[in-house]
């Protein structure tokens, strides 16, 4: 994620389909990352330090910001920098990173119309950690991977007109070019060759948005649209290899230039009919066109020319119903579609000392998705539970080339489409506020099952653990005369988890067990109106050796960390 915590307002989490409006990644939901604006005074600051004594780094913010008869801006700029993470297995070698950012936020609102434009610059390196079973696997003997530039620009305009006449309700529309400029460097050393090789990539990316909420027809409200995205790349890579089996690899150095690009439209629309006063009906369409090209490259493999175009008609359709004030249940089945990578597509990359070819016949991947849901929400109760199920098709991965697919080298590896996925599960959000002493257990659970079907064999050990959450208790009030201060305990977990893959079988129990980790937050709010906040987090206190099933090294050790808010 390429976007600075400090910079984040809020977070909104929208349960149910949204896979029509935002796409088909958001198929049970969508989280929105609300940046901070403009504020309620001509001249308003926020200065924002913080410590983590896992990395022994630190985190720094300050902005200003405000309203000026209507217009408002904001000026900020962040900074982090971090050690090696510190574990109880030791400290972890090559995880160190460092990034900072800029924004720029300028808003102003004339009738029913507003006008916003944002910048982000945003510059990050970091070094990457490998195991050691990684870097000493036949053929390696020694393996490096670090990302000395990560950088991205973005410049964003948002329009909105609020026209509230006889049949349109609003108008809105944004567009955004982004520019992702990043240095990806790997050294490899095997029984057979040592080499470096160094990525330069570019990444340009455009898009664009326009939608219509219309007024209600009936118990219908129309919401209409139209989505426009262009990304091209142009990369270089820098291969210099130095051979003592000249049979095998030839010493040089060899230079490979690519350039690609693909264009997406879509075009969506939603219908949301208020049946009655319990029942409510969502259902929506949305119309994928997709084509892309490979413009250059000089690499013998491959030839410049079109790629696949591709277009796709996905859908959802979603019921709500209101059975009391406090209760809601929900059913929503959707369709998902993602078109390839322009690295699967057409450009290719390195995995370790093998490169992986693309296919530019790749299909798209499709999946179907049911979830049913219950939200009760009274007076001290929350409730939020939801079970699903979802099949894919045509998933993307890279296995290892054989003679039928005609790879430039012998160890090299091929993006196919190796097959399906089905997974299932419950997630659980559950808060209970009437407790002594403003206590406020609650928990966040999600039990899961996913299996992958490559054509060799099927398996349900894809690295996924069963279970994973939270479970805590919550504590807000006053305490020795100092009002305003709050706690949580909380314990954070994941049973255990496997992999296997088409090729080797690789056993990851022992070192991804099951583990827990008990953890205690607090903070206070002081000053005027509260303007000043510290938090104060102690994580891990049993000192916990594991390894997170998302994760290929240890967890922080017993750590602090802490932060500072200062607002005026």
């Amino acid at each position: 994620l390429t976007l600075q915590p400090a910079m984040v307002e809020r977070v909104e989490v929208m349960r149910g389909s949204g896979s029509v409006l935002y796409g088909s990644r958001a198929l049970s939901g969508v989280v929105n990352f609300i940046t901070r604006k403009g504020g309620t005074e001509p001249l308003q600051a926020t200065v924002e330090g913080g410590y983590d004594s896992a990395t022994d780094g630190y985190n720094a913010f300050a902005s200003l910001y405000g309203n000026v008869e209507g217009f408002e801006y904001r000026l900020a700029k962040t900074r982090s920098d971090h050690d090696d993470r510190s574990t109880p297995a030791g400290s972890m070698e090559n995880t160190s990173y460092d990034n900072d950012g800029i924004y720029v936020y300028a808003g102003y609102g004339f009738a029913a119309q507003r006008l916003e434009y944002t910048y982000e610059e945003y510059k990050s390196s970091s070094k990457v950690y490998v195991e050691d079973e990684v870097k000493n696997t036949y053929p390696l003997t020694d393996f490096y991977i670090e990302s000395p530039k990560r950088d991205r620009d973005k410049h964003g305009l948002y329009y909105r007109w609020d026209l509230d006449n006889d049949w349109l309700q609003s108008f809105s529309a944004n567009a955004y070019r982004q520019q992702n400029d990043r240095h990806f460097y790997t050294y490899t050393e095997t029984v057979w060759y040592s080499r470096d090789i160094n990525n330069y990539n570019n990444l340009d990316t455009d898009g664009a948005l326009m939608q219509m909420d219309f007024q209600r027809l009936g118990n219908h409200r129309l919401i209409a649209g139209v989505q426009y995205l262009y990304d091209q790349i142009d990369q270089t890579r820098h291969v210099d290899t130095v051979s003592w089996t000249p049979p095998i690899a030839a010493s040089g150095v060899e230079v490979i230039h690519d350039k690609a690009d693909t264009e997406t439209w879509a075009l969506f629309l939603l219908d949301q009919w208020y049946i009655n006063d319990q029942f409510s009906l969502t259902a929506g369409l949305r119309q994928y066109y997709v084509e892309g090209e490979l413009d250059e490259t000089d690499r013998e493999s491959l030839e410049p020319g079109k790629l696949d175009s591709d277009d796709k008609l996905i859908g959802s359709l979603g019921l709500v119903w209101a059975a009391s004030e406090t209760v809601r249940l929900r059913a929503n089945v959707s369709q998902g579609y993602v078109y390839p990578s322009l690295t699967q597509l057409a450009t290719g990359a390195y995995a370790g000392s093998s490169y992986v070819n693309p296919d530019a016949s790749l299909d798209a991947e499709t999946s179907l998705n049911y979830e049913l849901g219950l939200r009760l929400q009274s007076r001290y109760l929350t409730l939020d539970t939801a079970a699903f199920y979802t099949r894919s098709d045509d998933y993307i991965n890279h296995l290892p080339c054989t003679p039928r697919d005609d790879c430039p080298g012998s160890r090299d590896r091929l993006y196919q489409n190796v097959g399906k996925s089905e997974g299932y599960g419950v997630e659980l959000y559950l808060v209970y506020g009437n407790m002594p002493a403003n206590l406020e257990p609650y928990t966040s659970l999600t039990w899961m099952k996913r299996k992958i079907e490559y054509q060799a064999f099927s398996t349900w050990d894809t690295a996924v653990p069963d279970i994973s959450g939270r479970l805590g208790l919550r504590w807000q009030g006053t305490l020795l005369a100092v009002p305003n201060l709050w706690a949580d305990l909380y314990l954070r977990g994941e049973s255990s988890s496997d992999l296997k893959e088409p090729g080797t079988t690789r056993d990851v129990i022992e070192d991804k067990a099951g583990w827990g980790t008990i953890n205690l937050s607090g903070g206070v709010e002081f000053g005027r109106d509260n303007r000043y906040q510290f938090t104060l987090d102690l994580l891990n206190l049993t000192d916990k050796k594991y390894i997170a099933s998302t994760e290929n090294l240890y967890g922080a050790e017993r750590s602090v960390a802490m932060k500072l808010s200062l607002n005026w």
